[in-house]
């Protein structure tokens, strides 16, 4: 399903700011925009959530003359070879910083191609670019364990959990982490033949199910949007290495938060259309997005987790109680 033609305009009429704001932070809007259509916001709210966001958090594109040249740059190859050609040829890098800018740069590049919009491509590959941040090689996979399984093991060692690493935010903390001596050994402690996107996506959802921690609601929406973008790779299973090495990352990162249980903060009753009809009311960015993830992700994999945790997510935004 694709968004209203008018949605992609709010987009492309937004493409007047930046990417970033207060210097590094990412520009939210056409990801909620789009997600917010998705899940059938009419016209007026999208008008509302656009001008609350465009007062509160956005620059002018002028600011960044860096930024507007590697847009016009983008936009250029495009016309010339096609979106999901110019895709094709750019993923195989990007994929190596995966977890660049927070996952924004993969998950505003996942949102510009469910939008159709190739300015809005041009836009997202720009973002990409100016935040990237590779990490090295991944290491050999020689393990036993599932995505999940590492995890868990890493939350029960002394050495991480509650072991917040160094940076001022998200990327920051990732690429700290990155540089831990132990950080290979861990990426490769699981099994090759265990790892894939769905691995990864079961087993991120787990962890933000239990521990409802800010990172790992950036690495669902990260691996949502992973998903998307990985048909473009020449090397699928390499990719798919690059991307769990970015989630070890920003899990230790993070401080190895919980990875087992549940600490689901609100109700987890609702169906999804109840689900869409609350998220379209939040105004926080990260709660619309993830609530539209889970949706895609629950589609995708049947893993009725998904429901439980958007259904909190938005009860909890809008502190509400649900009785089953």
């Amino acid at each position: 399903m694709s968004l209203k033609p008018s949605t992609v305009a709010r987009i492309e009429a937004a493409h007047r700011f930046g990417a970033f704001y207060r210097g590094y932070l990412a520009n939210h809007l056409p990801m909620a925009l789009a997600s917010l259509d998705r899940m059938g916001a009419d016209e007026a709210t999208l008008e509302r959530f656009e001008a609350q966001h465009v007062e509160t958090h956005l620059e002018p594109i002028g600011n960044d003359p860096r930024f507007a040249q590697a847009v016009e740059a983008f936009a250029q190859r495009i016309a010339l070879e096609g979106r999901d050609a110019v895709l094709r040829s750019t993923i195989g890098h990007l994929v190596t910083g995966t977890g660049s800018g927070a996952f924004h740069g993969a998950i505003r590049t996942a949102f510009a191609l469910e939008s159709g919009s190739d300015r809005e491509m041009a836009h997202a590959l720009a973002y990409w670019t100016l935040a990237f941040e590779p990490l090295p090689a991944p290491p050999a996979l020689t393990g036993s364990e599932t995505p999940h399984e590492v995890l868990i093991a890493i939350s029960r060692d002394p050495r991480f959990a509650k072991h917040r690493f160094p940076g001022k935010n998200i990327a920051e903390r990732l690429q700290s982490a990155s540089r831990d001596p132990a950080f290979a050994g861990l990426v490769a402690r699981v099994d090759p033949a265990k790892l894939s996107v769905a691995s990864i996506a079961a087993a991120m959802i787990r962890v933000y199910a239990a521990s409802t921690d800010f990172t790992m609601l950036h690495g669902v929406t990260g691996t949502h949007a992973f998903r998307l973008l990985a048909p473009f790779s020449s090397a699928p299973a390499l990719a798919t290495a690059q991307l769990w090495q970015a989630v070890v990352a920003a899990y230790l990162g993070a401080g190895s938060p919980a990875a087992e249980g549940e600490a689901l903060k609100g109700s987890d009753a609702l169906a999804w259309k109840d689900i869409h009809a609350r998220a379209i009311r939040c105004t926080d960015e990260h709660d619309i997005k993830l609530a539209y993830s889970c949706w895609e992700e629950c589609g995708h994999s049947g893993d009725d987790l998904y429901r439980r945790v958007a259904s909190s997510v938005v009860c909890h935004a809008l502190r509400e109680t649900v009785e089953c």
